[in-house]
This record gives C-alpha cells, sequence and structure tokens, in this order.
C-alpha cells in the first residue's frame, strides 16, 4: 500500500510494504456513522471513567465540522474490547453526525494501560505550528476570553474552533498587552484572567489601559484606594480573600474583579476594594474621582 504524494511534498511516495507489519494488528480509516460508534460502544467493558467536558468538546467541534481524520482513532484489542477512542465515539452519538475516524483492531490487550499516556499535541502546539501563536499565553488568553464571552466558569470547555475565532479578533490586543507587561517577572501578574481582561480593556481605551497595566506592573506613585493598586495587592497575595474558588470559577472569579478595577480607572475614580464586573460599560462621564456610596467590599 502506497500513500500518494501531496503536490507540493518534496519527499517521495511512502510505501508502507516497505515496512514490517506487527502480525494482528491492523488500522483503517472510515467513515464512522452514530450506528456502528453505538456498537462499537457496547464493547466498552473496562476504561476510565467518560468525561462530560471532553465528550462536549469533540460533539461541538463535530458540529462545527472542524473535525478532522488524525493518528488518533478507535482501539479495538484482540478479545474485541474497546480500549481507546470512547469520548471519540460518544462525541459522534451525540453530534448524530457520520465523521472520519482511523480505527485500530487487534491490539495486544496488555496494552491499554499506555492508552494516552504520552504527552498529547495541545491546541497551543498546533496553532503554533500553524503559524496563529507564537507563544501559549496567547492561547490561555483567548481560551479565558472565550470563557467569559460563554458566560462559562468550567462546565462547558471551549471548542478548539470557538477559541481560533476569539484569537483571530483579539490577535492585536493580546501582542500589545503581552509585549507591554513583562508580566512573567512579577508574581501574579501574569495569570490569563487578568490579561484577558487587559485586552478587553485595551480594546475600549488603549491609552487608559495600558497606563494602567503601568501601574499594576510597578506599583509606583499609586494612593492604597487607587484601582490599579487594588488589584495589584489581589493579584499578589497581599489581600486576605474569605474564599477563593478553584479552576474555572477562579478563573472567572480574577477576571471579574480585574474588569472591576479596569471601569473604575476608566471612569477615573477610587475603590475601597473588589467587586465583580461582567463587563465593561462605556462610562458616561470620567470626572469622578472617588466610590459612589457602595458599601463594605469583599476583598480586603
Amino acid at each position: 500500500m502506497s500513500a500518494a504524494p501531496h503536490p507540493e511534498s518534496r519527499f517521495p511516495t511512502f510505501s508502507i510494504q516497505d515496512l514490517e507489519a506487527v502480525p494482528g494488528v491492523r488500522s483503517v480509516a472510515i467513515q464512522l456513522t452514530p450506528a456502528v460508534a453505538k456498537r462499537l460502544l457496547d464493547r466498552n467493558v473496562h476504561n476510565r471513567k467518560i468525561s462530560e467536558k471532553i465528550v462536549q468538546k469533540y460533539a461541538e467541534e463535530i458540529k462545527a465540522g472542524e473535525w478532522r481524520l488524525t493518528p488518533q482513532g478507535i482501539g479495538i484489542n484482540d478479545r474485541g474490547e474497546l480500549v481507546d477512542g470512547q469520548h471519540r465515539l460518544s462525541a459522534i452519538i451525540r453530534a448524530n453526525q457520520t465523521v472520519p475516524m482511523l480505527i485500530t483492531v487487534g491490539l495486544p490487550a496488555a496494552r491499554q494501560e499506555k492508552v494516552d499516556r504520552q504527552r498529547r499535541r495541545t491546541l497551543f502546539d498546533a496553532l503554533y505550528l500553524a503559524g496563529k501563536a507564537t507563544c501559549r499565553q496567547e492561547v490561555e488568553i483567548a481560551t479565558c476570553i472565550t470563557r467569559m464571552r460563554m458566560r462559562s466558569d468550567s462546565a462547558v470547555v471551549p471548542t478548539d474552533a470557538a477559541v481560533k475565532a476569539m484569537l483571530d479578533v483579539h490577535q492585536e490586543s493580546i501582542s500589545v498587552i503581552l509585549a507591554r507587561g513583562a508580566a512573567k517577572r512579577v508574581r501574579g501578574l501574569s495569570q490569563a484572567s487578568f490579561l484577558a481582561a487587559a485586552v478587553l480593556y485595551h480594546e475600549l481605551a488603549p491609552g487608559k489601559c495600558l497606563e494602567f497595566l503601568d501601574g499594576v506592573r510597578t506599583g509606583v506613585m499609586l494612593t492604597q484606594d487607587h484601582p490599579a493598586m487594588r488589584l495589584r495587592r489581589f493579584l499578589m497575595g497581599e489581600t486576605a480573600v474569605a474564599s477563593m474558588p478553584r479552576g474555572g470559577a477562579n478563573q472567572t472569579y480574577i477576571f471579574r474583579r480585574s474588569v472591576y478595577a479596569m471601569q473604575a480607572h476608566w471612569e477615573g475614580r477610587m475603590i475601597s476594594g473588589l467587586r465583580e464586573a461582567e463587563d465593561f460599560v462605556i462610562p458616561r462621564s470620567t470626572s469622578q474621582n472617588s466610590d459612589r456610596s457602595e458599601g463594605p467590599e469583599s476583598d480586603e
């Protein structure tokens, strides 16, 4: 069996017949239907727990037409049991669509403990290879913005297509924020949720945003009730927080407090602490320099 060379390939035709085959193991690319996926899942007698997040992510990619044939697929051992691919199969059933998939049969039964133990290619790896991203932080920021726009803490994992689209939309501001901050040199200021809020602020008020970031980064000549100082102390762990959530909820927690501080800076007012704000609101006036009557704050 030979693979026809791509018209732009600099390599000659590759012949599988020149290689030594493993007896009893065979792989083939098929059009995998929901009906066949159900039958294969019936063979899922000994596997890790299903992750709802991964199934939903794959299903959304299938519905969006983003599914592609890759070396990762379905694995069946020599006992006829499913050893790899339960999430892909479940996603096909949920999306109710046929997709191309590689299926391998005849795998030695003792090899399941090795499935998916190697390092997987991340979304950053894929975007870097495609020339769409130059550093991991760009993808982390785009992912955070996507979560915030979806109003999702951690229950729903954004699809790769959604993150790529968000990166395309915000690429310019993301580059500016990362180039400006030197954030990696300051503890607490490299968090994607804070930088994501800064990206959105920059797109609304570029000059004010960069001024704010300088204040957060250095803290120079700022009073304790200045929004940049309040956020700086919070991000660097210098303020007492009663109950810091974890996971995706923690990302939302930091993002919303960052937006609150940036909004206050945009409006030109001081704050006595940090609250949550889901999004920016174009200020009616920037002449206010002190907090409105807001009651006690929660972060200090």
